[in-house]
């Protein structure tokens, strides 16, 4: 079987105590924004750019570095083997870009629907463990943040 390797990177946007989950209505999946990393881009501008592209939202800021975990799958007799870093954001403010400002704006558009979903649900609403496991690791930062600034 054909082994395709490839590195992809995302975001975990926050605003508040909600975090932005990806629903793919044609598939039922709940997802996060992320996608290849392109020649000469590094992991965190790839997680902006995907997550800007697949959420419409403009003005993201990373907040931490999640890591990278491996992901494989079979598609279409091919093994595949992705490298996913994601990285936790914050969400400036709620401008969006409506128009078609990159190649998939209207394939994004058409496949994913945003939900705003309370910190403390989100992991579970995840169709895939990968994703499920970074969305643990950056409600974790968010609750130790929280309470360092509540002392």
């Amino acid at each position: 079987m054909e082994i395709v390797h490839y590195h992809a990177a995302g975001g975990i946007v926050f605003d508040g105590d909600r975090v932005l989950l990806l629903r793919k209505p044609a598939l039922g999946e709940i997802v996060l924004p992320k996608g290849h990393i392109e020649d000469g881009e590094t992991p965190e501008r790839a997680a902006l750019r995907e997550t800007m592209e697949e959420t419409g939202y403009r003005n993201l800021r990373v907040v931490a570095d999640l890591g990278t975990q491996q992901a494989q799958y079979v598609r279409d007799g091919k093994q595949y083997v992705r490298d996913e870093t994601y990285f936790l954001m914050a969400l400036a403010d709620h401008q969006r870009s409506e128009s078609g400002d990159h190649d998939d704006a209207e394939h994004d558009r058409a496949t994913f629907k945003r939900l705003w979903i309370p910190v403390d649900e989100a992991a579970a609403m995840m169709t895939f463990e990968p994703a499920r496991s970074f969305v643990k690791r950056a409600v974790e930062i968010y609750h130790e943040d929280t309470k360092a600034r509540r002392s």
